[in-house]
């Protein structure tokens, strides 16, 4: 009898995970063909089915694209809203094995990128209320803090100092021969010098000369905040990742150390800091500052007319994936 007992367990647990492999594939195949009905069935299954984890997987995904194509800030709230909720949700009923499957990791890191760009929406719409509500909701998810758990190597738990050289004295650039990397959160007294100050400078002159055509106040520099774009360039480029929160590179693996307006308050916290850009890949001041302008994100960044404050950071780091990192952030006051 107990051999039994035991055949059936066995021929019922076989039978569990065979339906979630099942779920899991029929929701991919019709994610891959017809989203609008993905999630409808994804729905279905959670209201039959609620412990399974896919449903919600694919609601959490399908919800985050839809920020991309929504016509207003406040569809794209709900939206990303949306999106949170069932990544929550899938994060609760997965026991790491659709989240091996479908490179997890890297889903939270572009849900992470896509609510804060929402954020900055809001914060410069007439629904800023929404965006600190959409704050708080990612800063209380575990899941959106912790990318990954993995111990720092010995005698690296702290920020290392980054050592640079000038190899061309007749050149206003500096170009940076890259000896050490930072982990950890920066504590805001590390210098990163420039790759290339009149890089900055150019980018300062163009933004504020489309400002003042739009009658907007010109943006004051603050050295400040250009150490922390200089630091985060600089990050970017060493540990080999592109995210406005900033990230260690341990064993090959990511891992998320802090936020983005954490960072940066760092080294200035005389006001408060509403926005960053990021680019790369590009040497020149006006290719970078075009592909800010072109992208509507970046562009409502760089000409809030709220904002009086900015800092931008440039940095090369030779043999990297883009060579070339930009940071630009500015702050109400």
């Amino acid at each position: 009898m107990k051999n039994v007992i035991l055949l059936l367990s066995f021929v019922i647990y076989s039978t569990l995970v065979s339906a979630k492999d099942i779920t899991f594939n029929r929701l991919t195949k019709l994610y891959e063909k017809d989203v609008k009905q993905c999630l409808v069935v994804a729905k279905r299954y959670m209201k039959y089915l609620p412990d399974n984890a896919s449903a919600y997987y694919f609601a959490a995904i399908i919800y985050k694209d839809k920020v991309g194509k929504a016509r207003n800030t406040k569809s794209k709230y709900f939206h990303i809203n949306k999106s949170l909720s069932y990544a929550k949700k899938f994060v609760a009923r997965d026991n790491q094995e659709i989240m091996d499957r479908v490179d997890w990791e890297l889903e939270v890191i572009e849900l992470e990128e896509t609510a804060t760009e929402v954020i900055a929406e809001l914060s410069q719409s007439e629904f800023s209320d929404l965006g600190i509500r959409l704050q708080k909701k990612m800063n209380a998810y575990e899941f959106m803090n912790t990318v990954l758990i993995a111990e720092y190597p010995k005698n690296e738990s702290s920020p290392m100092i980054a050592t640079t050289e000038t190899m061309d004295r007749n050149s206003s650039a500096e170009i940076v021969k890259v000896s050490r990397q930072f982990y950890g959160m920066p504590v805001g007294t590390e210098i990163i010098r420039s790759y290339n100050k009149a890089g900055e400078q150019e980018v300062l002159r163009l933004v504020n000369a489309e400002r003042k055509k739009q009658g907007m106040v010109e943006l004051v520099w603050e050295e400040d905040l250009a150490k922390a774009c200089r630091y985060h360039a600089y990050d970017l480029g060493t540990q080999d990742y592109f995210s406005h929160r900033s990230y260690d590179r341990i064993n090959g693996k990511l891992v998320k150390v802090g936020g983005t307006f954490e960072r940066i308050k760092k080294f200035y916290s005389n006001g408060f800091v509403n926005s960053e850009n990021i680019a790369a890949g590009n040497e020149s001041a006006v290719d970078t500052y075009q592909q800010w302008y072109n992208s509507s994100g970046h562009y409502d960044n760089m000409f809030n007319s709220s904002s009086r404050k900015v800092g931008i950071g440039v940095y090369k780091v030779p043999g990297s994936e883009y060579d070339y990192y930009w940071v630009f952030c500015t702050a109400l006051n």
